[in-house]
């Protein structure tokens, strides 16, 4: 009955250690964590302290990183403003490390990139020429963050490219 705070404590990974994060009076009930994440997976453990400062056993609870990575299915580089460079949804910036790899639908490598963001602009990688409209495949390797370490996954599917000014370069 004679809480008077919070200590608030976070680890990454289920091996880390916890680290001391803030104190709260206990009157605050909700906590964010928004201070320099590397992930949004990892390990919180709360103490109550009472007004003679005797602190409580740690509760713990986890939070995993959802799955934030994504890739659309459309996309237009027809030169409109609108929709004209191919982008991840990368929530958080938490994925760092990717290695994607577009195909047209004779298995040829359209584009190819390391970067987490994708930034394809339509435009092939050998010939400098906008793609044609039609369907492209893509393979792409990431690793997330996770509470038991990063995770490998690999994300498969299809682009739906609509250029609309086929076999145009890039300096044009």
């Amino acid at each position: 009955k004679d809480v008077v705070g919070y200590k608030i404590f976070y680890k990454p990974a289920r091996n880390d250690d916890f680290q001391f994060l803030d104190s709260v009076p206990s009157s605050d009930t909700n906590y964010i964590h928004n201070n320099n994440l590397e992930t949004l997976a990892g390990f919180y453990g709360v103490t109550a302290v009472d007004s003679f400062y005797n602190e409580s056993a740690m509760a713990i609870t986890s939070v995993d990183s959802c799955l934030m990575f994504s890739l659309p299915n459309v996309f237009t580089p027809d030169g409109d403003g609108v929709n004209d460079i191919y982008v991840s949804y990368n929530l958080g910036g938490f994925v760092k490390n990717v290695d994607m790899t577009i195909f047209n639908r004779y298995g040829q490598t359209v584009y190819k990139t390391t970067d987490p963001d994708i930034n394809w602009d339509g435009y092939h990688k050998d010939t400098g020429k906008l793609v044609a409209t039609g369907v492209y495949y893509y393979v792409c390797e990431l690793t997330e963050p996770r509470i038991n370490g990063p995770v490998n996954r690999v994300l498969r599917g299809f682009i739906h490219v609509f250029s609309g000014q086929e076999n145009k370069s890039r300096t044009e």
